[in-house]
């Protein structure tokens, strides 16, 4: 009698349902059971694993495969079950899961293709986004780059002008000072001989 409340450890289980600990971790990766496990990671079970692992024992000693077991357990609501139970010899039994294995699997194949097209839909989504955002960033980034540049080019140019301006302003100077020098001239030569005598 398996206790409600109570948790059993690997080896209790493997004496419960006659299975090895080491069928017993097999069978939960190979029928996908959901094993409960403490904080350390150790696994342990209740009373409901026990009745999967049960169940799974009854299914075989009926003659099903394991891949059979596996749509059984992923798909209980299309095993025959009240006053359609399953009828007494296990040529009948395999040929009424049979009869349910194409419904299983074109249901099952349903829901992969309901599954992968929500999936790939939404991985869709998330990647137009991703690419929008990227784009977004590139051309932000291309619009600062460009006004950086809008900004040292007309930097450039205005110490170009700068330059300019100093040249121009060098050769006026020089124009003015030979224009000095030329007054300085013309004035001396206005002035009579003789009070250039008297002014030295």
């Amino acid at each position: 009698m398996v206790d409600k409340d109570k948790r059993y450890s690997i080896s209790e289980v493997s004496k419960i349902t006659g299975y090895e600990p080491h069928v017993l971790r097999y069978y939960e990766n190979d029928f996908n059971l959901d094993i409960p496990r403490i904080d350390s990671n150790r696994r342990y079970y209740t009373y409901k694993e026990i009745e999967q692992f049960i169940y799974i024992k009854e299914l075989q000693q009926k003659g099903l495969t394991n891949k059979q077991i596996k749509l059984v357990l992923e798909s209980p609501e299309l095993v025959v079950s009240g006053s359609n139970e399953v009828a007494a010899t296990s040529s009948e039994e395999l040929s009424i899961i049979e009869d349910y294995s194409s419904e299983m699997v074109q249901m099952l194949c349903t829901r992969i293709n309901e599954s992968i097209h929500n999936n790939i839909s939404s991985k869709l989504e998330e990647t137009k986004d991703e690419i929008i955002d990227y784009l977004d960033a590139m051309l932000k980034g291309r619009d600062e780059s460009e006004h950086m540049d809008s900004i040292r080019k007309e930097k450039d140019v205005l110490i170009c002008e700068n330059a300019r301006l100093k040249m121009k302003v060098k050769e006026k100077s020089y124009e003015l000072a030979q224009l000095k020098e030329k007054m300085r001239h013309l004035n001396q030569k206005k002035v009579p001989f003789w009070k250039k005598l008297f002014s030295k």
